[in-house]
C-alpha cells in the first residue's frame, strides 16, 4: 500500500500504524519532480509504504474517522 502525503503528515500516518502493531516506511515521491532536483535531497512529498500483507489493515486505519471535540 502506498499514501501520498507531503512529509509530516506521511510520518504522522507511519506513527499511527506503528502505534497499531504495523510496519511502515516512508521514503520520497518518485512520482514527485522535485525527485531529480538537487539529486534527490530537496524535501517534497513523500508516501507510506507497509507490506502488502498489512495493507488492508494500513487503509483502515488511515481512513478512520476523526473524533469531534465536544
Amino acid at each position: 500500500m502506498a499514501w501520498g502525503a507531503n512529509e509530516i503528515e506521511a510520518e504522522v500516518a507511519a506513527g499511527a500504524l506503528r502505534a497499531n502493531g504495523l510496519h511502515p516506511r516512508v521514503a520520497p515521491d518518485p512520482r514527485s519532480p522535485l525527485l531529480g532536483y538537487a539529486g534527490g535531497l530537496a524535501r517534497g512529498p513523500a508516501i507510506v509504504l507497509v507490506p502488502e500483507s498489512e495493507a488492508e489493515r494500513a487503509r483502515a486505519i488511515v481512513r478512520a474517522p476523526k473524533r469531534r471535540r465536544g
